[in-house]
């Protein structure tokens, strides 16, 4: 096969993923000097994760604290991922303005 039959069917191969997980793209597409920050940043993530025992634990952790959570990617690997931040909900919150929250959301 030619490189440029092999070349076109990774593109095809990276477009059907796009539609699938277009973060996964994203990072596979990152810079090496980017990539390298992310998984640490990543791995630290996950080290944290891992200290509370389980994604519930880690939440009532948060909620206890108020503090508690993971680092915030750095801001060169957010604006390579186009990150956003994590939506603000309350408990004094209906539930219009959590979709309003949602929707604002999904559709940036």
């Amino acid at each position: 096969m030619s490189k440029i039959g092999i070349s076109a069917r990774i593109a095809a191969i990276m477009e059907a993923a796009e539609s699938i997980d277009p973060m996964a793209v994203r990072i596979h597409r990152l810079p090496p000097a980017l990539r390298a920050r992310y998984e640490a940043w990543r791995s630290e993530c996950a080290r944290i994760m891992d200290e509370a025992g389980d994604p519930a634990a880690a939440y009532e952790a948060y909620l206890d604290s108020g503090t508690w959570g993971t680092p915030d990617p750095p801001r060169d690997v957010a604006a390579a991922l186009k990150l956003q931040g994590a939506p603000f909900l309350s408990v004094d919150m209906t539930v219009r303005d959590v979709a309003e929250v949602w929707t604002a959301m999904v559709d940036a």
